[in-house]
């Protein structure tokens, strides 16, 4: 009999995980327009064989459809799923619910249940209070990306080429050298059809600041070394941005539309197509051309300002929010963390993205890793079978050497060159969530100031306004009339509270 009992513990231990699934429910957006299917998806289907969880899944692939589903479960009465995967949770529902408790707080749980990702975050602190909310808890963990996508400008180097040109490194040299691309017919095709650099409004032409020594936030404001916000619209080096835009402007070196275009108008899907763009912004050049004529575009390294600071703005921080939470419906949540936690190694985060190695990719020769081109495998691909990756914000450690070792050359270049500018991000402000009061206080502020600050930039730059003492100090009197010192003051209070 005790034979018999051994016998029968020892084949419970050597059970598959897979015996012991244990099934929670999953809601989520898997992004606008999205067309795979959760339930066959092959990324649950890898996790389940790792941790033995499965999942009934609620699943959205409309943005309004999803917000609406959101509201619904966290309403009275509502009815709450365990956990929230790609959850695109803002950081008022992130204060709301884990204050009404609905949203459990994860952080006493990470150091025990999410090793990996605790340590992650003991190493960078910073990631840490990016998720840490106001009210001291942590209602939901990230997806890390250590290269996140920036707004850079990609410069033609075949141009540069072409006209046997340096690389810019200054405003002056780069003026220089947009010159040379609207008069010296770089595309070679005998008509003056160069727009040698494009931008879309206020908003991307603010990304110059970066050439004047500083780097600015959507609030047009940023922090220097010593701890002292500043409002830029209000310096000196704001009037020299001007008067530089409106110098490009005049000699034609902005796009003439660049205040009243968008991206879509703008996109060449014509690989035989004549290029015709010297510089853009974008995350990286294939947001406008095809995959052929984007090899000719590389990443413009900040340009230095006059006391030689070479900094750019960093856009979106290594860090996106709001991606996985956990509810108080959850009878396990440490099952839930542990699952998830796989995503923050290397091994599960590409295992994640691109499956099993074997499976649909391999590694080649040289070292690089490249998809399998058999038909079925292409079809699982572009049906969308294998991950759930490439839509949406899903908890992860993006597994960026990995990603940038991929077997196609041109892909490869691309990849390189949006790591190229990594060394000189840096955040205008540190990453702050905002309370509801905060949020009410500064945001009538914003709004009337974000609108005078674009509005005269654009006057500016078309002319429409000129630039002398007098129309600068009108410009500034009525940014003060505004409220710039109280935004000014509001944000310091804020920055002196971050290091006390």
């Amino acid at each position: 009999m005790l034979k018999r009992f051994l016998c029968l513990v020892t084949a419970l231990l050597v059970l598959p995980a897979a015996c012991f699934a244990q099934e929670f429910v999953m809601a989520g957006f898997d992004g606008q327009d999205s067309t795979r299917d959760w339930e066959t998806n092959g990324f649950f289907t890898r996790m389940q064989e790792r941790t033995g969880l499965t999942f009934t899944f609620q699943e959205y692939t409309d943005q309004a459809e999803w917000q609406a589903a959101k509201d619904a479960m966290f309403a009275q009465g509502g009815q709450l799923p365990d956990v929230l995967f790609k959850a695109a949770l803002t950081s008022d529902e992130l204060i709301r619910y884990t204050d009404s408790g609905q949203l459990i707080d994860l952080l006493p749980l990470l150091e025990e249940h999410a090793p990996n990702l605790w340590a992650l975050l003991q190493e960078n602190p910073d990631w840490l209070r990016a998720i840490t909310l106001p009210n001291g808890k942590v209602g939901a963990l990230p997806m890390i990306q250590t290269v996140p996508t920036q707004n850079l400008i990609w410069i033609n180097q075949a141009w540069l080429e072409e006209l046997y040109l340096e690389m810019p490194t200054d405003m002056e040299s780069f003026m220089e050298v947009l010159a040379a691309f609207k008069e010296r017919d770089p595309n070679g095709n005998g008509r003056a059809d160069e727009t040698p650099m494009l931008f879309i409004g206020p908003w991307e032409l603010k990304f110059f600041s970066h050439a004047y020594g500083v780097v600015v936030n959507d609030y047009n404001l940023y922090l220097d070394d010593a701890g002292q916000v500043h409002y830029w619209p209000l310096e000196d080096s704001f009037a020299t941005f001007l008067q530089d835009m409106r110098q490009m402007y005049l000699g034609g070196l902005l796009d003439p539309n660049g205040f009243e275009t968008a991206d879509s108008l703008r996109q060449i899907t014509d690989e035989k197509a004549t290029v015709t763009y010297g510089a853009f912004f974008a995350p990286t050049p294939l947001y406008l051309l095809p995959l052929t004529q984007s090899q000719d575009y590389v990443a413009l390294l900040p340009l230095k300002a006059a006391d030689g600071t070479q900094v750019y703005r960093d856009l979106n921080g290594q860090i996106s929010r709001g991606t996985f939470a956990i509810t108080s419906a959850c009878a396990d949540p440490a099952a839930l963390l542990r699952w998830v936690d796989v995503l923050y190694t290397e091994e599960g985060a590409i295992e994640a993205m691109v499956g099993k190695e074997g499976d649909c990719w391999s590694y080649t020769a040289d070292g690089h890793w490249k998809w399998h081109t058999d038909t079925e495998t292409t079809y699982r691909i572009s049906g969308g079978e294998v991950s759930v990756t490439d839509t949406g914000e899903m908890p992860m450690l993006f597994p960026k050497a990995f990603n940038a070792n991929y077997g196609e050359d041109s892909v490869r270049h691309i990849t390189d060159q949006c790591d190229l500018p990594t060394p000189y991000l840096r955040m205008a402000f540190p990453y702050y969530t905002l309370t509801d009061a905060q949020r009410a206080q500064v945001k009538p502020l914003q709004q009337e100031l974000g609108l005078y600050v674009d509005v005269a930039i654009a006057n500016f730059v078309l002319g429409e306004t000129p630039i002398n003492n007098q129309t600068l100090a009108e410009f500034r009197s009525g940014l003060e009339q505004l409220g710039a010192a109280e935004m000014t003051a509001f944000w310091q209070d804020i920055a002196d509270s971050l290091n006390p």
